[in-house]
């Protein structure tokens, strides 16, 4: 067998075996291995799968993108109620105060009367046993005394219920 022979079979055998790679790394495969790979079609298929793979990523990516946006609305509108919710609670606490405020006013009202009224009871009872030692002359004007207190006593009951 002549050198020529022998070099070309070594050629298409090597030429063979790097058709027969399924790698096809140009960084790895070297010039024989690169010569196979170009003519099996190996880097042809090796570019396919990876642009297809970065189609997928770049899906990937915009529906990444696009539910970035969602979570960012909603958390906008989360964060408006929030402040919503804020207002209303501090509303709520003032009107509250106020509310405390008016209670304890109404109160003291309450207890002024109960005082006012407790003092015109006992002008009346002593003016009742005034009225039992008194003369029918002191009578009479112990009685209108009387009924005047008792209208006054009328009058604080009168107030007294409507601020309940």
């Amino acid at each position: 067998m002549s050198l020529k022979k022998m070099v070309f079979m070594v050629f298409i055998a090597t030429v063979l075996s790097g058709c027969a790679t399924t790698n096809c790394d140009p960084t790895q495969d070297g010039f024989i291995g690169g010569v196979g790979c170009t003519l099996s079609g190996g880097y042809d298929n090796r570019i396919e799968a990876r642009e297809a793979e970065l189609e997928r990523s770049k899906q990937k990516q915009q529906q990444a993108a696009i539910e970035q946006q969602e979570l960012d609305v909603k958390l906008q509108s989360l964060m408006v109620q929030f402040e919503e919710m804020s207002v209303d609670i501090d509303s709520l606490g003032t009107q509250l105060d106020q509310m405390q405020s008016e209670n304890a006013s109404v109160i003291d009202k309450v207890e002024q009367l109960n005082q006012r009224r407790n003092q015109v009871l006992n002008k009346l009872a002593r003016l009742k046993q005034q009225q039992k030692v008194a003369g029918k002359a002191e009578a009479a004007k112990l009685e209108k005394q009387a009924k005047k207190l008792q209208q006054e006593v009328d009058d604080l009951w009168t107030i007294y219920h409507s601020l309940q």
